[in-house]
């Protein structure tokens, strides 16, 4: 069968979420017979997350499952994986432990279609656990169509999460743009790849199309709350590999309008990381040539707090960068402690 869209959701030990998910999914308007979805999990060893996703497989026509043989530990395999096997003229990549709003893929279709565009990206909710709020871009409701990126730079400022950006899949095929793995910052590459290589992107800044859950308890968390040095330097191996496409596709001179907020993330991640002081000087020692990189062209970092960082890290001098880390560290916790007790957020 000929589906408009195929989801494809790398799964891991996901059974608590994956009712939610695909109830998400069997109520989109635009009609659960028009959408494939494909799971991909990644060796769980929990036995309700295989039951459940046995029981998807043998209860709908238009849901599959394919089961990965050794656990990567990343979701670009299984992302990979779904892609060579979707059968969509549309594809999007979803996480196992959110949801789509009712609408989302008839709006998505609609627009897409209309426009013939290579890929669309929407905006998002996040789920916490006492509200939702609106995720705000530098767009500020603003809607765009452009047919080049340099048309509007600001698409660089968007999150790279995949999971708000359906694609046309032969878009994806004829320019090979596929997931890194074995590393994170998958999404990101994936994005900047597209973004680099569309004729036409839409972006829906005031369509809120995706339920983002945002966890942050014990035995429960998210991945944005994630910090171990694994994740952490996972994130700096797909930095460069963004980079080497880059330099690739002769974007180099784009380098900043990419990661200039990406650092600012990666150097918060280390901040608030719980990570022994050896770990975090390995970590910046392998950071280090894109952040000076980065101060070439911009000369500081989109974050005052790290101002005192830049002559440190152009002179390379890691044991005095780690030493700066764990003040601002110690400020932030500070500061968090007086917030707290005003209740302020």
């Amino acid at each position: 069968m000929n589906y408009k869209i195929s989801v494809i959701v790398a799964t891991y030990n996901s059974g608590d979420f994956l009712n939610e998910f695909l109830d998400s999914i069997k109520s989109q308007s635009l009609g659960f017979e028009d959408i494939e979805v494909i799971f991909v999990d990644d060796a769980s060893t929990d036995d309700y997350t295989l039951d459940l996703l046995n029981n998807f497989n043998e209860s709908y026509p238009n849901v599959s499952v394919i089961f990965l043989d050794e656990n990567s530990g990343f979701p670009g395999t299984g992302r990979n994986r779904g892609l060579d096997l979707a059968g969509g003229e549309y594809v999007i990549f979803a996480d196992h432990d959110d949801s789509y709003v009712e609408n989302a893929f008839e709006v998505m279709y609609n627009e897409i279609s209309k426009e013939n565009a290579d890929f669309l990206i929407t905006n998002y909710y996040k789920v916490y656990e006492r509200e939702t709020v609106k995720e705000k871009t530098v767009f500020d409701g603003e809607n765009v169509v452009v047919n080049n990126f340099k048309d509007d730079l600001r698409l660089f400022d968007i999150g790279p999460s995949i999971w708000t950006k359906l694609f046309k899949k032969d878009f994806l095929a004829e320019n090979n743009i596929r997931f890194l793995e074995g590393m994170l910052a998958e999404d990101l590459y994936v994005y900047v790849y597209a973004l680099l290589k569309s004729k036409k992107t839409v972006y829906l800044d005031d369509f809120y199309s995706y339920n983002y859950s945002i966890r942050d308890v014990d035995g429960n968390k998210s991945t944005i709350h994630i910090r171990n040095k694994k994740y952490l330097e996972s994130m700096v191996h797909g930095y460069f590999e963004v980079d080497n496409l880059l330099d690739k596709l002769n974007k180099e001179e784009f380098f900043s309008n990419i990661f200039k907020r990406h650092f600012v993330y990666w150097l918060t991640s280390l901040v608030v990381s719980d990570i022994s002081d050896a770990e975090k000087r390995e970590l910046v020692v392998a950071i280090n040539p894109l952040l000076k990189k980065q101060l070439a062209i911009s000369s500081e970092f989109d974050e005052k707090s790290y101002l005192p960082l830049i002559d440190l890290i152009l002179a390379e001098d890691y044991d005095k960068i780690v030493e700066e880390i764990c003040k601002i560290k110690k400020s932030r916790a500070r500061k968090d402690k007086i917030k707290s007790f005003f209740g302020l957020r």
